[in-house]
């Protein structure tokens, strides 16, 4: 699967920018994630899934400050936990995320066997 610049769109709600990735259920969230978790100041949190659902959330921690991956409508959508993100590590996050291609099935299966062990519920 070709990804294009469209695929991702930079929007600001609340005063933070938030990342949407693809339409229709395009990319999924697990891929997403593993492409996140690659980078060395990143290391997941917590996640949560429903099984036969579309419903997906992890939250994560990149340069020491927190953010989500969720699926919340089609897409795959990243947000920072909270407002004290600098713009700074979230458009470092943003642009790596942005050169995702593809990850091979056996490093996706290898983060959903890990998240087992993850809580639920990210608690600060």
């Amino acid at each position: 699967m070709k990804v294009q610049e469209k695929d991702f769109n930079t929007y600001e709600f609340e005063g933070q920018p938030h990342l949407a990735i693809g339409e229709d259920y395009r990319y999924s969230a697990t891929a997403i994630l593993t492409h996140t978790l690659k980078l060395q100041s990143a290391k997941a949190l917590a996640k949560k899934s429903w099984i036969l659902t579309d419903d997906y959330q992890a939250e994560f921690k990149y340069k020491g400050h927190v953010f989500v991956l969720c699926t919340p409508l089609d897409s795959v959508d990243i947000s920072p936990f909270d407002k004290n993100v600098p713009n700074e590590v979230t458009s470092e996050l943003y642009d790596h995320i942005k050169s995702f291609k593809s990850v091979s099935l056996f490093s996706r299966i290898f983060t959903i066997a890990k998240s087992f062990f993850l809580p639920r519920n990210y608690e600060p």
